[in-house]
């Protein structure tokens, strides 16, 4: 029973790596703005309108979008954008907040309040190049509010996270693959 275990275990290891490696190279092949490009002109033209508390890169039908959530403080709802990969809004819904939804508005409420954008905390935690953003968002666990981001590199995903009460990243957590 071990031995079949250990062999799905190493299957599974060996699949996320391969997938990390393709995601990896089409975004080095790709000739459009960098995830952090997009999520900086994101902040700066919906500024008004929200605080972004989730940006996650994804493949529909082998075309890259990115699907980017905002919480709107002044309407209490959600906008929910899909943009290109040359950074332009291609949809948008809003949606009202559910009950699990809380430690995300507490998140962006605390972003407003201490004036940050994400772009800027996603780059406080960035790797050595070469890196490309797939996810950020905003989170709260065991008292601690918090932006993760996780990052792809030629070796494979890496997550980091810093807490925005102090600004500082989260050292002794261990965000694993």
């Amino acid at each position: 029973m071990k031995y079949i275990l250990l062999t799905v275990t190493l299957f599974a290891s060996a699949f996320c790596h391969a997938n990390s490696s393709a995601i990896f190279n089409k975004l080095s092949q790709a000739n459009a703005p960098s995830a952090q490009q997009i999520l900086a002109k994101i902040e700066k033209s919906f500024a008004s309108q929200g605080i972004i508390v989730e940006f996650e890169l994804e493949f529909e039908k082998g075309i890259t979008v990115y699907e980017v959530t905002l919480f709107d403080l002044n309407n209490n709802r959600f906008i929910e954008l899909i943009v290109n990969a040359q950074g332009q809004v291609i949809e948008q819904e809003y949606e009202q907040p559910e009950l699990d939804e809380e430690d995300e508005v507490a998140a962006a409420k605390l972003m407003k309040k201490k004036n940050y954008q994400m772009h800027q905390l996603v780059k406080q935690l960035s790797p050595a190049p070469p890196y490309y953003l797939i996810e950020s968002q905003l989170e709260q666990d065991i008292g601690i509010t918090y932006l993760v981001a996780t990052f792809i590199t030629a070796k494979g995903r890496h997550k980091k996270a810093i807490d925005l009460a102090t600004g500082k990243n989260l050292p002794l957590l261990r965000w694993g693959n």
